[in-house]
């Protein structure tokens, strides 16, 4: 059998790559196209809290099989989506989640949700600080220990009787960097520690205040 040449193995693979890259970008499933069960969709798509443009990208993806989305039954499931949605409760933990709001709620419920959603938003401001501040001490102890270790190895180094005086001067000056550095990393650390205590308060506090009324996290 004889081997492929290179360039159709290439092309091979980048036609795998892309169809892999389109599937994923898709936003309905072939399936769901030619189900047809707009209504459905559009609900789901109202739970989430995507905006109406989401309707085009489904267009977009069915259009592949040569299906055309109702609009009409779309916006139907979506407004009853939406009432799911657009709550106190779920503005809340969408923002404690990071995730993003699109104004879609409907103004007599848009100010219920946004409440929720900048509590939320202070919640996840708090536990991404304490997040950062856990990362910085693992981060600064981290290269302390490394520090250290490095600092040893030279110090073993020195012991070698066979060593000359520039070569010595030079490993005195690599140890005094490293011992600069530990020193450093170590105050780095008490910093992130600081943080985190700085941080675990926030977060505790925001829990006792929330907590109440929005439930546990």
């Amino acid at each position: 059998m004889r081997d492929l040449p290179i360039r159709g193995l290439v092309a091979g693979a980048a036609f795998v790559v892309a169809a892999i890259v389109t599937a994923s970008c898709a936003t309905i499933s072939k399936e769901q196209c030619l189900q047809g069960d707009w209504r459905s969709v559009g609900y789901g798509d109202g739970v989430d809290g995507h905006a109406m443009s989401r309707l085009d990208d489904h267009a977009k993806a069915c259009a592949k099989v040569g299906v055309a989305p109702d609009p009409v039954l779309y916006s139907q499931g979506r407004t009853e989506g939406l009432t799911r949605y657009c709550t106190e409760m779920n503005g809340f933990r969408v923002g404690r989640e990071g995730g993003s709001y699109a104004n879609v709620c409907p103004a007599p419920v848009e100010a219920e949700f946004l409440g929720g959603y900048a509590d939320g938003e202070r919640v996840h401001a708090a536990t991404q600080r304490l997040e950062t501040a856990r990362q910085d001490l693992s981060s600064a102890d981290q290269r302390a220990d490394k520090r250290a270790r490095q600092a040893d190895g030279v110090e073993d180094e020195l012991r070698n009787p066979k060593l000359t005086e520039e070569q010595v001067r030079e490993l005195r000056d690599r140890l005094a960097r490293l011992r600069r550095e530990r020193r450093e990393a170590i105050e780095d650390g008490r910093r992130a520690d600081a943080a985190i205590r700085d941080a675990e308060r926030e977060v505790d506090d925001l829990r006792n205040r929330f907590a109440p009324h929005y439930g546990g996290w």
